[in-house]
């Protein structure tokens, strides 16, 4: 028998809404598929239970995290309607995170409906961007997802405006950004950026103590302000009807103990934020110091992956740290650490469903020779660091850089080599043999200049655009 929706509740935030109906009851939407490409399903696809749409439906693993994900277009940015078709033959609910373009937004809890042959549609009602939008549905227990058969989504109203605080969906977080405190989201890693598109003549930003911080404003160049604390105006004077701004900081980095938090943009009276497009790739590249930029003094922002992923229209983050090796050995092994929020994070803390990486770009070893790690511990932490990779990001091509010290790379090659071997074809090797010339492209022998980077940037820009 169908519940009634009366039957089922959750409680979700202010900016979504949700109800339970037997019967799916949007007015005009278009259907996906779970089992239908670019649709994902971190399970299997069945079609075992009767009452299905389509030629099956997504059977999720019983896991946190093991989410399915629709990518749905909308005509213009607004408030859509997602009707979420499920069955949950057990009488325990389970709930799930509602990630919207790598943000979560609100969460749902899918209850019981009586038998795994019993289909129900809940229904979201939350913001979205024009053009391409990822919806994930991420389980927050281990029981995992339901079955879940397909989404309906519609267009319904005008797009939400929003006051800029941290917690605002209208602004877009890139990289690993903590947010359990509300007043202040801090940026981990390096690289981590936000977006956001306004209406007003002016515009500034809260921040609690002294960072240096840089932004754009309509896509001019990226500037500088150093030093700052407490609310900033970055500009005034602006015309036009809406404009948009981006705005990053700078890493925690040797003595330097800024404080890269976001407080939130200062509006003008009366101006508000509205819904900004969020591109469909995301890149994450994970490395040591050359990958951060360290040591120029513009960096994040002249370094290579920067450039890159800027050249080809994607999003992007640096999970990198100065002096981070593969292997943990006295050092920032990133075979561990890239599973955590930030470099003073004290555990694995990292949600993965936050965000999912269209492609990771992995450039380790130039440190591990200093740390006694042999040839053998490093193949096999990198074969290690590969299969972590894909379990974090199970729909991400993969890259492995050889370093441009020449240190490991038969390694490295050989254990994308084993990771082929088991079947992932989608970890790829890159040869950078002949990329830096360390004569003319670095400071010091090891660390590229701007030029170099912008050399490098050049080199891996037409690898990644094969496959992103």
């Amino acid at each position: 028998m169908r519940l009634k929706s009366s039957l089922i509740a959750c409680t979700l935030l202010a900016t979504a809404v949700m109800v339970l109906e037997g019967n799916a009851a949007v007015a005009a939407p278009t259907r996906y598929e779970a089992e239908v490409a670019p649709a994902t399903c971190t399970g299997t696809i069945d079609s075992n239970h009767t009452g299905y749409s389509g030629t099956g439906f997504c059977n999720g693993d019983n896991a946190v995290g093991a989410a399915a994900q629709f990518t749905v277009n909308a005509p213009a940015a607004g408030t859509a309607t997602l009707g979420i078709r499920f069955a949950n033959g057990t009488t325990t609910a389970r709930p799930a995170d509602v990630v919207v373009n790598g943000s979560r937004v609100t969460g749902v809890s899918f209850e019981g409906t009586g038998a795994w042959t019993t289909w129900v549609t809940a229904t979201l009602t939350l913001s979205v961007n024009s053009g391409s939008n990822t919806v994930r549905l991420s389980p927050t227990t281990a029981g995992g997802l339901p079955n879940t058969d397909y989404l309906d989504f519609e267009v319904t109203g005008d797009p939400v405006g929003g006051n800029g605080r941290p917690n605002d969906p209208n602004i877009q977080y890139y990289g690993r950004w903590k947010t359990s405190d509300p007043a202040y989201y801090a940026m981990g890693w390096a690289g981590g950026y936000l977006e956001a598109r306004f209406t007003g003549s002016s515009i500034g930003v809260r921040q609690r103590n002294t960072i240096d911080l840089y932004y754009s404003i309509d896509q001019a160049p990226i500037q500088w302000r150093r030093n700052v604390s407490g609310n900033i105006t970055l500009a005034s004077g602006l015309t036009g009807s809406s404009h948009t701004i981006r705005i990053g900081y700078r890493e925690r980095a040797g003595s330097y103990t800024g404080d890269p938090v976001f407080g939130g943009l200062i509006l003008a009276n009366g101006a508000q934020t509205t819904s900004i497009g969020r591109p469909t790739s995301l890149v994450e590249f994970i490395g040591d110091s050359i990958t951060v930029g360290q040591p120029n003094a513009n960096r994040p922002f002249t370094a290579y992956p920067w450039l890159a992923a800027e050249a080809l229209g994607a999003a992007h983050t640096q999970v990198a740290q100065g002096g981070a090796c593969l292997v943990s050995r006295d050092c920032y092994g990133m075979m561990d650490w890239f599973r955590r929020s930030s470099n003073s994070a004290t555990y694995d803390d990292w949600n993965f469903s936050t965000y999912q990486a269209t492609a990771v770009v992995i450039n380790l070893g130039t440190n591990d020779v200093g740390h006694g790690v042999s040839t053998t511990q490093f193949q096999q932490g990198y074969i290690t660091m590969l299969a972590r990779v894909r379990q974090a990001y199970p729909n991400a091509e993969i890259f492995a850089m050889g370093v441009f010290r020449n240190r490991y790379v038969t390694e490295t090659r050989n254990a994308v080599a084993a990771r082929n071997a088991a079947g992932d074809t989608r970890v790829h090797f890159v040869d950078t043999a002949g990329w830096v010339n360390p004569a003319t492209d670095t400071s010091d022998n090891v660390h590229p200049t701007d030029a170099g980077h912008a050399k490098i940037a050049q080199r891996l820009r037409p690898i990644l655009d094969q496959y992103i």
